[in-house]
């Protein structure tokens, strides 16, 4: 595929118009508006100029304002609009007649209301993009989010930079996920949310995508798409690169009907769809969350084509329920062989406890000694992919601080070391502990440590991880 050089400039441009810029917030509809994007950009430092666009204005937030498009002195390598509907037609015959290629129209209020009207403006907008060769991203949309160009989009977040695209139709998954991300150690190369996809669908973004060399993972929101057919010949073509997680909204008839009304898109059939992932390979999530922990796995764990789990946590009752979610989430918890159980038994007493996978033996966690012995014992074991520490939220109130961090060691130094080369993740149980479950995920990921919200979390991303594996692997022997 060649490089969109053109959609580039839009990803790192060095001068920025936003028409409609108003001198002060006033009373406006839910959503952003031009000085809204005006302060997002000088928040975040952007190094290139910008250019307010307002007749009646001549200084906006200390930076001079300009009648029109057609009075800006330099080209413009992205133009974000944000004036009332009935007046975008008119700015971007101002765009066409400068050149500047690159739009985005945050507005809404066109097809996706389903209005006689609006959807006249919506089909003035597309003719004179097609008659200049513009790139609409929008209407209805947040458009861009680029950490390397000091370009955000959205307010409160931190500007993370890393390898992982989102192409999102909806702006608040988009913030959402670039909310989220930084917490489990997720940057991001570029944040596209593109709305009601006038002219722009998420096919454009994903070709373009497909040879940035700034992004590894590209993950997508979708309600409806223009041209599956080339949807999935450009994921067939990416995902054994890079990985491509998906999260399809819209599936069902209210969700359906939602989609609709949100960004005017036609959902699609979910056999279709299961059609879709089964050809491509694309990792499908169904929230957020699970997108989080599926790209927090591809980025953290080596290849593996195995989800075999040893489960080593405490409690009798509370290991069948382990082995029930695993058994719900395709998981498999193998019975460990004689040999580990027999080197287990060495050091791991009987006497409330058990060395049957998944393990009930909460004795192993009182030394870094013990523990790094029924790691390395457990991870030996052939049929074993992967060990979880299922730990509760608790847990870390009945160790000291030194304790606590010779334990963070203790795993973060197996999983650099280990000879059977097996990761070792840790899933928390919440118990209802919010607060405290955080406080020991987020310590722990502060060492390099894998961890999922909850048991369930883990196994699903274990599964979706090795799932893709085995797809790459398959299509490249050609089973």
């Amino acid at each position: 595929m060649t490089h969109d050089h053109v959609l580039e400039r839009a990803f790192h441009p060095k001068a920025i118009a936003i028409v409609g810029v108003s001198r002060a917030e006033g009373d406006h509809p839910p959503g952003y508006t031009g000085l809204s994007f005006l302060r997002l950009l000088q928040k975040a430092g952007f190094e290139g100029r910008v250019y307010p666009i307002n007749p009646k204005a001549t200084v906006i937030e200390d930076v001079k304002a300009y009648p029109s498009v057609k009075s800006v002195p330099e080209a413009l390598d992205l133009v974000i609009v944000a004036v009332p509907a009935v007046l975008v037609p008119h700015v971007l015959e101002d765009c066409l007649a400068v050149g500047a290629l690159n739009i985005h129209i945050c507005t809404a209020g066109f097809g996706e209301t389903g209005e006689a009207v609006a959807k006249e403006i919506e089909s003035r907008i597309r003719d004179i993009a097609l008659k200049g060769g513009l790139r609409v991203v929008g209407p209805n949309c947040l458009g861009f989010h680029v950490p390397s160009a000091r370009m955000q989009m959205y307010d409160n977040i931190e500007l993370a930079q890393g390898p992982v695209a989102f192409i999102s139709q909806s702006g608040g998954h988009a913030q959402a996920y670039v909310m989220q991300g930084p917490a489990v150690g997720i940057g991001f190369s570029k944040v596209i949310s593109y709305g009601n996809a006038l002219m722009m669908d998420s096919t454009d973004f994903l070709k373009y995508l497909a040879t940035d060399p700034e992004t590894r993972i590209v993950c997508m929101y979708l309600e409806g798409v223009r041209d599956g057919r080339r949807l999935t010949r450009l994921v067939r073509q990416l995902n054994p690169q890079k990985p491509v997680v998906i999260w399809k909204g819209g599936l069902t008839s209210v969700g359906a009907r939602a989609a609709d009304t949100h960004t005017g898109s036609l959902a699609g059939d979910r056999d279709v769809w299961n059609a879709f992932f089964k050809q491509t390979g694309a990792i499908r999530v169904g929230s957020i969350e699970e997108m989080a922990d599926v790209t927090m796995t591809i980025l953290r764990l080596k290849p593996s084509v195995g989800a075999r789990a040893a489960i080593l946590g405490g409690g009798g009752g509370n290991n069948v329920a382990t082995a029930d979610i695993c058994t719900e989430e395709d998981v498999d918890v193998p019975t460990l062989s004689e040999e580990t159980r027999t080197r287990l038994l060495e050091f791991v007493s009987l006497v409330n406890q058990s060395v049957v996978n998944p393990l009930d033996a909460g004795s192993v966690f009182a030394s870094t000694l013990l523990l790094e012995r029924a790691l390395e014992t457990v991870a030996a074991d052939p049929v074993i992919d992967v060990v979880i520490l299922h730990l509760g939220a608790n847990w870390r109130k009945w160790f000291s601080d030194e304790a606590m961090a010779a334990f963070k060691e203790c795993v973060s130094g197996f999983n650099r070391h280990n000879a059977a080369g097996k990761p070792v993740v840790v899933a928390v149980q919440d118990h209802g502990q919010g607060e405290e479950a955080e406080k020991l995920a987020r310590g722990l990921r502060e060492v390099g440590i894998t961890v999922y919200g909850t048991l369930r979390r883990a196994c699903r991303a274990l599964r979706r991880f090795a799932d893709y594996h085995k797809f790459v692997e398959e299509t490249k022997t050609g089973v």
